[in-house]
């Protein structure tokens, strides 16, 4: 099973995260506290960065101690991701289900052995380990360090690839986003295809397009 992990959209960059459920319990992790905080009574640390409403929310609805203290200083190092990957994939190895890896803007998985849900086995092991929150925010952060805004980023990658008007804008992306460019059957491959390219990389700053 392939799972995407981001496009984008109207008003700003989404990361198409796993539903939010279970695949162990919170004791399960010796790193992670017997009965994790409610959101309601997390002290959230005092974000300043350019991400900080977005770190604030997923430290407030982390679902263990180790997603908590990945995000406490606003960064996901290459240590944490790591960690975080190989939580992930022990999770799924539990449920008889093998990591395939991340490949570019989304993973793999092999299907759930018996007949299983494969998506929500997968979807609760991406919120045990905190994939769905780290892998989140880091993937947010490589495409758009200084939190720029997304329909102008768009608006300017769709003029360079040759697909829109030099005049195009985020007012014009956004409109699009509504209208045309909600049905994909309706629009052409080249545009398709530039719309995909830029939504992986807005900025031009990974240099994969």
């Amino acid at each position: 099973m392939r799972t995407e992990r981001r496009t984008v959209i109207a008003g700003g960059l989404i990361l198409l995260s796993l539903v939010v459920s279970a695949c162990g319990g919170p004791g399960d992790d010796p790193g992670d506290s017997q009965a994790p905080p409610t959101s309601a009574t997390v002290d959230v640390p005092d974000f300043s960065g350019p991400y900080a409403a977005e770190f604030a929310e997923t430290y407030r609805s982390a679902s263990s101690d180790f997603v908590r203290s990945a995000l406490e200083d606003e960064q996901i190092s290459d240590a944490e991701f790591a960690e975080m990957t190989e939580r992930f994939r022990q999770c799924l190895a539990d449920e008889g289900i093998e990591f395939m890896g991340f490949d570019g803007d989304g993973y793999q998985t092999s299907l759930a052995p018996h007949g299983g849900d494969t998506h929500e086995i997968v979807s609760g092991c991406a919120t045990e380990s905190g994939q769905d929150a780290i892998g989140m925010l880091r993937d947010i952060m490589t495409v758009n360090p200084e939190h720029r805004d997304i329909p102008a980023a768009m608006a300017e990658c769709l003029v360079g690839e040759g697909v829109v008007s030099p005049g195009y804008g985020a007012d014009d992306y956004d409109a699009d986003m509504a209208g045309r460019f909600a049905d994909p059957a309706n629009i052409s491959q080249e545009l398709k295809d530039a719309l995909i390219s830029c939504s992986r990389d807005p900025l031009g700053i990974l240099g994969e397009k």
